[in-house]
């Protein structure tokens, strides 16, 4: 019973920077589609400094909101590292069903 909750509180987290996360996503997909895999490794590179300046804005703005989560049982660690981990995956796997559309 303990994990819907955690999962429920992680996808609100997720959702304080959800529309930027997709719209870089988007922006990625767009590129790939025009450019084919030799633009992979800077799409790579740029996803992951787009997630490492999302870490550090919200991290430096939302700074009291993990007092919520940590209340409620949720770390800081375990937030960013479910948010960080599925917006990636989320990533590779939109790349990959572009590359197998395409």
């Amino acid at each position: 019973m303990r994990l819907p909750r955690t999962i429920r509180l992680i996808a609100t987290f997720y959702r304080s920077f959800l529309l930027f996360s997709l719209l870089v996503t988007v922006a990625c997909l767009s590129l790939f589609w025009k450019n084919g895999t030799s633009i992979l490794v800077v799409l790579f590179w740029f996803k992951i400094t787009t997630l490492g300046l999302t870490y550090y804005f919200i991290n430096s703005y939302k700074s009291k909101e993990y007092y919520y989560y940590f209340n409620l049982g949720v770390s800081k660690v375990m937030l960013w590292t479910a948010t960080l981990c599925f917006d990636f995956a989320l990533f590779l796997f939109l790349i990959i069903q572009i590359y197998q559309f395409r």
